[in-house]
């Protein structure tokens, strides 16, 4: 699978929150880095954080609206995000996002907001 391929799969999983075939995606030295400026090491790790994420949302969806290779491995999304709170707050915000593929794992997500009222 080329690394556009790779990234642009990671999110259609993040869609489906799919943990198993999200965490076959990393590996022990991934790196995740939100935009809540959290730092994450490692795939146990990215993946605890990502189960907290999705748990607190009745509904998510990232949708793409752009998605650029802008170096080898290194591919770059514009996205939009659109949830429901568990508690019934709809949360909407716009981002970027960088994953970067080497050796077919992603190796390192750097996710920022364009709007910082939002975390």
């Amino acid at each position: 699978m080329k690394p556009l391929d790779i990234a642009i799969r990671y999110f259609k999983l993040s869609n489906e929150s799919d943990f198993d075939e999200i965490t076959k995606m990393f590996c022990e030295h991934s790196t995740f880095y939100s935009a809540k400026h959290e730092l994450f090491l490692g795939v146990n790790d990215i993946m605890a954080m990502q189960r907290v994420h999705h748990g607190s949302y009745k509904q998510l969806q990232w949708k793409v609206k752009s998605v650029e290779e802008v170096k080898p491995g290194i591919i770059h999304f514009d996205f939009d995000f659109e949830g429901e709170t568990q508690a019934g707050e709809r949360i909407e915000y716009s981002g970027l996002e960088d994953v970067v593929i080497h050796a077919g794992k992603i190796q390192h997500i750097h996710v920022r907001l364009k709007d910082a009222s939002r975390s």
